[in-house]
Order: structure tokens, then C-alpha cells, then sequence
């Protein structure tokens, strides 16, 4: 992705999501998944033609999901915009997405999601001590031909005020720029990073607070 279609597709983003629905509509299946060719539409208008003969549930699954992928690439586009980072060279390769400080050791699956509902009910202690949260993660994920455990590197989104601003933070790209910077400055092999299995995850928090204020932490970096 060049700087220029980073600046395109954010602000296509922006306005998409106040239509994106919140709900998947469908459960992630290989066979859903093979009604399109996802990953080769690259705007919106596209996907709502070939979308266009699937039930509505199907819809809304492809919408978010190609939606969520976009709001990836940015992700990932800022990140490598800090000269430490570096994008995976083979974009088919799941192994990872950026690495850190030119160190092996510093790579990440780069992965945007929201805390889940089961957690909610104490979101202080869940960001003092998100092991079990990160255990959810990957004993939850997505089966099927996604499956795979990498280290990844969690961007969790959520608000206090109301649950749709979820869309609203993962577009707020003048926010993410500053906050991956921060991140990308400070990250090491020494980070505190949590364990599951044979792999590594950190988390990076962005939370809207009532007021519409928003605080950003990290995890692994006290």
C-alpha cells in the first residue's frame, strides 16, 4: 500500500463506518468464505455487487469482514510508516504481518478487535491482567483454512459510550498513527510480552472514555 492509497482508503473507511453493521450475521465456514473472492475487491461498491444475491445474514458477514480487513492494511500501513518497522515482504505468508527493529524475535500477526463480553464487566482489571482475555482469543479464533497460531500483536477497541463507536475507533487514524509510533519507539525483546503455547502476544489499548476522550496504553510496556 503506498502513502496515497493509505490516505484514500482512510477516509473511505471513515464514512463507511457509520453503515458497517456491528454483528457478523454468520459464523466464519470455508464454504461461506468461497461464495467470493474477498481478498481481490478493493472498494466497497464492488463488494455490494457480488454480494448482492447472498441472504442478508451473508451480507453482513462479508461487509464486516472486508471492512475489518481494509481497517487491517491501514493498521499494518501505519505501523511500517515508522523507519523500525517493516511489513511482511510476502503478502501470502500468514506467518506474520510487521517486524520490529529488524529482530526475528519481533514479529507480529497484526490483529484489531474488540474486548469481548464476557470481560466486560471489569475492563480495569482485564487491562491490568489480560492473560485469560489472550488465552480467549486464541482458543476462540476462526477455524477452518485461518487457523493459525502466530504471534500477534492485539489493537483492542472499546468505547464506554456506546458500543457502535467500536467502528468509530478502529477509523480514528490520526490517533493510531501517534499511538503505533509510541509503540514502535519503545518496543523490545525485553517487552513483557504474555505467553500462550509456543507464541507471544502484546495488546495495545484504545478506549473511548463517556466523555468521548480517548486512552491509549500498552500492554507489555509499563
Amino acid at each position: 500500500m503506498t502513502q496515497d492509497n493509505y490516505v484514500n482508503l482512510s477516509k473511505d473507511l471513515q464514512k463507511l463506518a457509520k453503515i458497517i453493521p456491528l454483528q457478523w450475521g454468520n459464523i466464519q465456514n470455508d464454504h461461506l468464505d468461497n461464495k467470493i473472492d474477498m481478498f481481490r475487491i478493493n472498494n466497497f461498491n464492488e463488494l455490494e455487487r457480488q454480494i448482492s444475491n447472498l441472504c442478508d445474514n451473508s451480507k453482513n458477514y462479508f461487509r464486516r469482514r472486508w471492512f475489518l480487513w481494509k481497517c487491517a492494511q491501514c493498521d499494518e500501513h501505519i505501523f511500517s510508516m515508522n523507519n523500525n518497522v517493516k511489513q511482511n515482504p510476502n503478502a501470502k505468508d500468514q506467518s506474520y504481518d510487521i517486524e520490529f527493529n529488524d529482530n526475528p524475535f519481533l514479529r507480529f500477526d497484526i490483529k484489531g478487535t474488540v474486548i469481548p463480553k464476557v470481560y466486560r464487566n471489569d475492563i480495569t482489571s482485564i487491562m491490568d491482567s489480560p492473560k485469560d482475555m489472550i488465552d480467549f482469543f486464541y482458543e476462540k479464533q476462526s477455524t477452518g483454512i485461518r487457523n493459525h497460531f502466530q504471534n500477534r500483536l492485539f489493537i483492542v477497541h472499546h468505547s464506554h459510550s456506546k458500543q457502535e463507536r467500536e467502528m468509530y475507533l478502529r477509523c480514528h487514524w490520526e490517533n493510531k498513527e501517534k499511538i503505533y509510533k509510541k509503540y514502535s519507539e519503545l518496543i523490545s525483546i525485553n517487552s513483557n510480552f504474555i505467553n500462550y503455547k509456543n507464541v507471544k502476544a502484546d495488546i495495545i489499548f484504545i478506549i473511548e472514555n463517556k466523555d468521548h476522550t480517548i486512552t491509549n496504553s500498552f500492554y507489555s510496556i509499563k
